[in-house]
């Protein structure tokens, strides 16, 4: 069971008397194509930066200037209890510098992604923000627009745990790739030149 902030709780009990403002925060940890290094790039609903605390999936508080006037979007968000994949889309104006520079100067393929919801009450945010999903950028499409018209970039972000758990194990039972995960294992180093043996059982 979640723990939400106090402020997020009593900001949700007194919205039928004062509203709320749902805001979304999106951080896309991208690598850089030149250096390697990660960079990460936070994105929020508003129209202007916001500095704010951020809580992590570690468990660890991190500060983030989170950049805004990107016409950020956040598609629903499912959960489920198998392992149905389930992608959430994250949309973003084509145009705004940030989006950009990520998507053209970085390698967001596979790029962790957190992203939380805040509430806005009396002109102010009621609490730290809540991590509402944690996953990897499965696409990220560039679409061009037509003349007069504005274009959009559209992360779809998988779960990253679903992710890792339905891929298929690439590991073959040979010499060689036993020796690539450790040089000294030797245990089927014969394995291709015996193609069947009998036990003998002492009776």
């Amino acid at each position: 069971m979640r723990d939400l902030p106090a402020g997020f709780i009593a900001a949700l009990q007194d919205a039928p008397e004062h509203g709320i403002e749902p805001v979304w925060f999106v951080t896309v940890e991208a690598t850089d194509r030149d250096t390697g290094e990660t960079v990460a790039f936070p994105f929020w609903t508003g129209s202007y930066d916001l500095p704010l605390d951020m809580p992590r999936v570690d468990g660890t508080i991190e500060a983030r200037t989170h950049i805004g006037g990107c016409g950020l979007s956040v598609g629903s968000i499912t959960y489920v209890a198998d392992l149905t994949s389930k992608t959430v889309n994250v949309t973003m104006s084509q145009i705004a510098d940030a989006a950009q520079s990520m998507l053209r100067g970085h390698i967001i393929k596979g790029a962790p992604v957190e992203i939380h919801v805040g509430l806005r009450s009396g002109g102010g945010m009621a609490s730290m923000p809540v991590l509402m999903f944690a996953g990897i950028v499965d696409e990220a499409p560039l679409v061009t627009p037509a003349v007069g018209g504005e274009g959009s970039i559209t992360l779809t972000i998988q779960s990253e745990i679903i992710t890792q758990m339905r891929q298929i194990n690439p590991a073959k039972s040979s010499d060689q790739h036993q020796k690539r995960r450790n040089s000294g294992d030797r245990f089927v180093e014969y394995a291709s030149t015996v193609t069947s043996r009998q036990i003998k059982f002492n009776e």
